[in-house]
């Protein structure tokens, strides 16, 4: 690999924490805001809720970074091969990712339908992430794929 492919492969590696913080913090405040509106208790006290804010936002990073991982490479890959030049493309294989990243949940911790709310608010959450990873790194990957094929003209 060269100075170029490692470049590369260190923006896409940079760009998924980024796309995984923006995931998480777009799915809990789903999650809060469901928790805001007049449920009759069925999720809880708001307020309650934010007290346990810190560790939702971390619990949730640790389990979307390692669930969806997979996911995220499959898109680099397809984005690579396919020369994808758009924050859609990416931002729909994130709300697709959203899915698969359940079903890892699903086998390796606990059914996540036992948290509907959780479910409902990951796939938002997936598409933010994706746009993110576009608009943080993605589009400089784009940049330079751009350039490597100018230059290989």
């Amino acid at each position: 690999m060269n100075g170029r492919g490692i470049a590369t492969l260190l923006l896409v590696a940079a760009g998924y924490p980024v796309a995984v913080s923006v995931a998480v913090v777009v799915t809990v405040g789903l999650i809060l805001a469901a928790a805001a509106l007049p449920d009759g208790g069925a999720y809880g006290s708001f307020f309650a809720l934010l007290r346990h804010l810190p560790a939702m936002l971390a619990m949730g990073f640790l389990w979307t970074f390692s669930c969806a991982l997979p996911g995220f490479v499959v898109a680099i890959v397809l984005g690579e091969s396919r020369r994808w030049d758009h924050w859609r493309d990416y931002a729909v294989a994130g709300l697709l990712n959203a899915g698969a990243s359940l079903a890892i949940f699903a086998v390796f911790f606990a059914s996540p339908l036992d948290v509907p709310m959780m479910v409902a608010a990951s796939f938002p959450g997936g598409f933010a992430g994706g746009a993110a990873y576009w608009f943080s790194l993605g589009r400089l990957v784009a940049r330079r794929r751009h350039v490597a094929s100018a230059d290989g003209a």
